[in-house]
């Protein structure tokens, strides 16, 4: 008896050991709110989800391997919080595992955020916010509107099937990714910022037709960012071009972005921006955007918001230019209203 206590406590101790060397972390966001909107889907008001932050839950967890080196993990999916529902495909945005060491970088492998997308949300006037941001240029003009998900390009955000290496050398990160096409698209990602008082970012993600080594998308960009006292001024110029099924160019299309954020307060930023988009394919196909906001956090977890949009659409303005979820009436002047709250976990 007296040894099988001794086997049974030794046990208990290793383990013990093993998961204290582990970590596992359950994070998320709920963004809910109301959206009253003019002439964009006809006009409507709506419980909206997402408003500046997308809906999220996941885990991530590390294990020290020792000498700085440690194996990573992430599974993350979205979820529509106002009605509970979920995707069909459960972790559509992230399902990795990899290597990182201090010294030699990260090595991950699977399905994960693009690296340019990343790189272009450092200079990204409204910083990616799930609305009324340079998300939706980016989005419609990965392909998305052409050949949709690929297999391997998820809306220019998620790729999948992916290899991908990043670093950071001081104040420069540096991050490359290559989906294998396999029965699908290969998606090349890259990524430069650089981190400082002025703030700098390019980014470039070319896609392919499937089953075809035929690039059908491309998207570059590039950005610059500063910093003085409570003010921060971003510009970003993003380029984005399309072919159908049969390589014939469809949309060549230009947004540049303008913002500024006024630091209130230690709680308290209030934004302006500015984007205007064009097709040059296109007659008439300029989207002209004003966006006002404020943001106001009642804790490091929990965020009160407001944020007003204005948006002119030429005759023939397309989804391409447009920074709005699912775009506004074309030939028309819309105005959107959203007010909500984030909770981070």
């Amino acid at each position: 008896m007296k040894k099988k206590l001794i086997g049974i406590t030794t046990l208990a101790l290793v383990s013990g050991a093993a998961l204290a060397q582990s970590t596992v972390t359950v994070y998320g966001n709920v963004d809910l709110g109301l959206l009253v909107q003019s002439n964009a889907g006809n006009g409507s008001t709506q419980v909206y989800n997402g408003g500046i932050s997308p809906s999220i839950w996941g885990f991530r967890g590390s294990e020290d391997l020792g000498g700085g080196l440690k194996a990573n993990f992430n599974l993350e999916s979205h979820f529509s919080a106002d009605t509970g529902a979920g995707t069909a495909t459960f972790f559509r945005r992230q399902s990795n595992v990899g290597f990182s060491s201090p010294s030699m970088g990260t090595l991950t492998l699977g399905n994960m955020y693009s690296p340019a997308v990343l790189a272009f949300a450092a200079t990204d006037p409204r910083g990616l916010r799930e609305n009324f941001s340079g998300l939706y240029p980016w989005a419609y003009n990965s392909g998305a509107l052409t050949i949709g998900n690929n297999g391997n390009n998820d809306v220019g955000v998620f790729i999948q099937n992916a290899i991908s290496y990043s670093n950071t050398l001081g104040p420069v990160s540096i991050a490359g990714a290559y989906s294998v096409s396999e029965t699908k698209g290969a998606v090349v990602s890259l990524g430069l910022t650089y981190s400082g008082p002025v703030s700098l970012s390019a980014a470039y993600q070319a896609t392919n037709l499937p089953t075809t080594s035929e690039e059908q998308c491309v998207m570059y960009s590039m950005g610059a960012g500063y910093t003085m006292g409570v003010f921060t001024g971003k510009l970003n110029f993003l380029h984005g071009k399309n072919k159908n099924a049969a390589l014939v160019e469809t949309t060549k299309v230009d947004v540049l972005g303008l913002g500024l954020d006024w630091k209130t307060a230690s709680n308290n930023t209030i934004g302006f921006a500015y984007y205007t988009g064009k097709d040059k394919n296109t007659a008439s196909s300029t989207t002209n955007s004003f966006i006002l906001s404020d943001e106001y956090a009642l804790s490091k977890r929990t965020t009160l918001y407001v944020q007003a949009a204005f948006v002119n659409a030429d005759a023939n303005a397309s989804l391409v230019s447009s920074i709005v979820a699912g775009g506004t009436d074309a030939g028309k002047n819309a105005s959107l209203l959203n007010f909500g709250v984030k909770h981070a976990f």
